[in-house]
């Protein structure tokens, strides 16, 4: 099988010849090859370039522009973001800064902002070169509200006023649609909805301000994998039922803290799973053995589910040495 084959077999449920790799590599791709961090945000050829030659290095089964989509999106909604050379990006002046602020969140033209331009334009060369399925990655209707407002404001705000982040997130919903629309038409097949936030908040509220939204988003793509990261174990236990339940929804993408067959068994086998191998600290400072021996555990834990996939818990962070990526990958073949 080829990496569209196996891709889409597994989201599928159908028979695989191997779990299929979704490694979650953003700047990891550009700093592995000599580019700044900005430049995966100013560049997209560059960019681009950069992930065809870490596909190429690792041989893995999905490529996307970039796994943090919402700095981008955020600042093409009129959010001020920095991009240092040598660091990630960060938001230095939210949009929302007070309830009535909310009222300017609006669908922007996406590109008429550098760096949202890039991940769209960069999107296009990946569909059109890479001999693998491209991903869009994009936060989700809570996480993308956290990323419009300080994150202590919202929170806060979940308790004392429902009802503005309820309004916070319906717009939020409107902006995401736009945004993965306009990477499905530069040829995103998948799309994966980071909803990691909804660990800063109680499990009984994920229904209400993140699940509840979701069934629009994922009438866009055939293919949806949810991202959602943490110590979630209590935040799944709520929200399984309804999880389970929601049209066009493929796969939980989980993390090192969460158990795969527990999981899996939650939600009745009806979703697939990816995860869980420890993106934090064994893929950056553990030895390839241990990697190994970890993709394996993983593998032996899903039970020969097709639907699994070998996932990090969250982005491979750019410091990760490349023979622990390439340990990663290749673990599935020496299972």
């Amino acid at each position: 099988m080829d990496s569209f084959d196996r891709v889409f077999a597994a989201l599928e449920k159908q028979s695989v010849d191997r779990p299929p790799v979704f490694p979650q590599i953003g700047d990891h791709a550009g700093i592995i090859h000599g580019l700044t961090y900005n430049i995966m945000y100013e560049d997209a050829a560059k960019a681009a370039e950069a992930h065809l030659k870490a596909l190429d290095l690792y041989g893995y089964d999905i490529a996307t522009i970039q796994v943090e989509p919402s700095w981008p999106v955020a600042e093409a909604c009129g959010a001020q973001v920095a991009y240092p050379p040598d660091k990630n990006p960060w938001i230095t002046n939210y949009l929302v800064e007070r309830e009535e602020d909310v009222e300017k969140l609006e669908v922007p033209d996406f590109m008429a902002t550098k760096s949202s331009r890039v991940m769209i334009e960069g999107t296009r060369i990946l569909a059109e070169k890479a001999d693998v399925p491209v991903a869009a990655f994009m936060t989700g209707p809570l996480t993308f509200g956290l990323q419009l407002m300080p994150y202590k404001a919202v929170i806060k705000r979940i308790v004392s006023n429902p009802e503005f982040i309820h309004q916070l997130v319906s717009k939020s919903v409107s902006v995401i649609k736009a945004y993965i629309k306009m990477m499905k038409e530069a040829g995103a097949s998948i799309l994966v909805i980071c909803e990691h936030d909804n660990q800063m908040i109680a499990p009984k509220y994920v229904k209400e301000f993140s699940i509840n939204y979701m069934s629009s988003i994922l009438k866009v793509y055939k293919y949806n994998i949810l991202h959602m990261c943490g110590k979630i174990t209590p935040h799944l236990r709520v929200s399984a039922d309804y999880l389970k339940k929601l049209k066009g929804l493929s796969t939980i993408n989980i993390g090192p803290y969460i158990n795969i067959a527990e999981t899996q068994e939650l939600f009745d086998h009806k979703l697939g799973i990816a995860g869980n191998i420890d993106h934090i600290r064994l893929l950056p400072s553990g030895t390839p053995q241990q990697i190994e021996t970890a993709v394996h555990a993983a593998i032996r834990s899903s039970g020969g589910d097709p639907s699994f996939m070998i996932a990090p818990g969250c982005e491979i962070t750019s410091d990760t040495p490349i023979e622990n990526v390439k340990a990663f990958v290749h673990a599935v073949e020496t299972y």
